[in-house]
């Protein structure tokens, strides 16, 4: 009976330390309440929200500096990507796609700069110090996506 009661235990020990994984698809990484994935494809930041959204997902958004620090470990070193920030619809007033708050930044020294005036999405990992651009948005890239567990 003891023995039994041991791998009872064993199977509720190890089953439970995998339930947040199981939480999510396949293929994506739980963290906090949300799963995500990268995505190498490089696509525009338009077509990296359509992707996320065919997914029920959208461009991952960041709201702490923990987050940010576990996105760019999705990412391959030296690869920026696409993630949920913009400023299309008033300059200098960041969104991100999924409504959350935009009240964490990581942004690079002098940005955001609007370059040209074309710059109106976000890109993680700019630079050496893996910090923040807003980029030309046709600019293609791959990107990060987001989902509830």
């Amino acid at each position: 009976m003891a023995v039994m009661r041991g791998l009872v235990l064993l199977f509720l020990v190890f089953s439970g330390e995998n339930a947040a994984a199981e939480d999510c698809k396949f293929g994506w990484t739980p963290f906090g309440v949300e799963c995500f994935k990268f995505f190498p494809e490089a696509v525009d930041w338009v077509t990296a929200e359509k992707n996320c959204q065919s997914l029920d997902a959208n461009l991952a958004s960041v709201r702490s500096k923990a987050q940010n620090e576990f996105l760019l470990s999705l990412v391959p070193a030296n690869t920026n990507v696409w993630i949920g920030g913009h400023d299309a619809e008033m300059e200098k007033q960041w969104l991100w796609t999924d409504g959350s708050p935009f009240d964490y930044t990581n942004w690079c020294n002098t940005e955001p700069n609007n370059k040209d005036g074309s710059e109106h999405c976000l890109e993680l990992n700019w630079t050496k110090n893996r910090c923040w651009n807003d980029g030309t948005c046709a600019t293609l890239k791959g990107y990060i996506c987001a989902q509830n567990r």
